[in-house]
């Protein structure tokens, strides 16, 4: 028995429109480069000295152009964006030309045989930033009239056939040019199950999501159920993780205009989208070799305090240096995670951490150790053989992994870290494993710029200890 039939209409999809913006805009982006050359020549009178030569700028053609949609790209210009505004567009495309006015930049420097004039550079990113505007007006038009001819549907289920996926439902059917269809409710009222709301069929339980989900080839799922707790949405989240579905939340205007949160519209109806989309394939490539760079470049700036903790810690109470626990890393692997020992050697090594400088377990050498993170320093050690990451969930205990659900398994999915949400947000502050939320929102959202976002913020904890015990 196969799925449902999925409607097309031949012709244009998204894919394919996705194309041929990308098409449109390396056309474009060339002709703004030789544009930019022409200009700067003719304007050789007004500097005074010649332009070099055009066949420089026609070899380097290839590696600007291809420099620059990549830029556009990473800015996400060409996915497509149904609930975006024009101001949207607008800062999309302007950090994409930014970016690849930065990467021309240094294409002209790292290769002097090319020696591009700096007036056709900021001519290229003047020319391209009104080319490529124009494109991605028309794109977005075409895309907007195929949405309201039906033709580039997104199918949706809403959990919830209360009053907010009831108001959803008509938000969606009064603006077509979303290009939502919605294909059902599913809510765990039995009453409704196997009936109509507001001419939408409720199709079973949200226990159902996954199989309704595959059966019926939706792509987003909007959660219009105002009582469903963060766990069980989270468990509903990593349940559909393989499918490729975008979750979206109906909720409170105020509450998410008051946190700064990114929100969507329909109509005046809030959407707060749930991170997941994954990372490219460059990303764990690009992070390990992030990782292998600047662990190595802390051990070797450390280095020559380490004699000097050391001695210290020998000095303060009898016992090893360093102390060593069993973890659980990437895929349920176990390891021995290291840090300089902060408590009295004869202390159980899975005993609770401790919550305050009080503690009679913490040496007094630890105490300053544990303020100042300096005891997580040798888990650098760990980072460079490949069992943690510089950024990413902490590694938690075995007994603790053991009694995790199957949807909290999902945590080690991923390299753990030496610093991450948790630290920042809350650091020792929160008990680890009744935070699990922060981790997948990591897991869920993780990129090379959150990473280094990540650390940055870290340095900037630690030098003034927020929550560092």
């Amino acid at each position: 028995m196969s799925g449902p039939e999925v409607d097309g209409a031949g012709g244009w999809d998204a894919a394919s429109l996705r194309r041929a913006h990308v098409y449109a805009d390396v056309v474009l982006v060339c002709g703004a480069w030789m544009l930019a050359w022409a200009t700067r020549r003719a304007l050789d009178p007004v500097f005074g000295f010649a332009i070099n030569g055009f066949e420089t700028y026609a070899a380097a053609a290839p590696f600007v152009v291809g420099a620059w949609i990549l830029s556009c790209r990473a800015y996400d210009i060409y996915r497509p964006r149904r609930l975006a505004t024009a101001s949207d567009h607008i800062q999309a495309l302007g950090k994409g030309v930014l970016l690849g006015l930065l990467v021309i930049s240094s294409l002209g420097f790292m290769v002097k045989e090319w020696q591009f004039g700096r007036v056709v550079v900021l001519f290229t990113a003047a020319y391209s930033l009104v080319f490529q505007g124009a494109s991605r007006l028309a794109f977005t038009r075409i895309e907007r009239r195929l949405r309201a001819a039906g033709r580039l549907d997104v199918r949706v289920l809403i959990l919830g056939a209360g009053t907010t996926g009831i108001r959803l439902v008509q938000k969606i059917q009064d603006h077509p040019e979303v290009g939502y269809r919605v294909v059902g409710f599913l809510d765990d009222d039995h009453e409704l199950q196997g009936e109509k709301v507001a001419g939408v069929p409720v199709l079973g339980g949200t226990a159902a999501l996954r199989a309704s989900a595959k059966w019926h080839r939706v792509q987003e799922v909007f959660v219009a159920t105002p009582a469903m707790g963060h766990t069980r949405m989270l468990s509903l989240v990593l349940d559909c993780e393989d499918l490729d579905v975008t979750f979206r939340v109906v909720t409170n205007l105020f509450e998410v205009l008051t946190a700064g949160t990114p929100v969507d519209l329909v109509d005046d109806l809030p959407l707060v989208r749930l991170g997941g989309r994954r990372p490219p394939s460059h990303y764990e490539p690009a992070k390990r070799a992030l990782d292998v760079l600047l662990a190595s470049l802390a051990l070797l700036v450390s280095a020559p305090l380490w004699a000097w903790w050391a001695l210290r810690i020998r000095r303060d109470s009898p016992g090893p240096v360093l102390f060593a626990q069993e973890r659980i890393g990437l895929d349920g692997a176990r390891f021995r995670m290291l840090k300089f020992r902060t408590m009295r050697s004869d202390v159980d090594p899975y005993a609770v951490a401790p919550r305050g400088r009080r503690d009679p377990r913490i040496t007094r050498y630890g105490d300053f150790l544990r303020r100042t993170s300096i005891d997580e320093i040798p888990q650098l050690w760990n980072v460079l053989r490949g069992e943690m990451s510089l950024v990413g969930p902490r590694p938690e205990m075995p007994f603790i992994v053991d009694g995790y659900d199957e949807w909290q398994r999902r945590r080690l999915t991923v390299k753990p870290g030496i610093t991450g949400l948790w630290q920042i947000l809350g650091r020792k502050d929160l008990p680890m494993h009744d935070n699990l939320q922060y981790d997948f929102y990591y897991i869920r959202n993780r990129s090379l710029w959150m990473d280094l976002s990540l650390l940055v913020r870290t340095v900037g904890a630690v030098l003034t200890r927020r929550g560092a015990y």
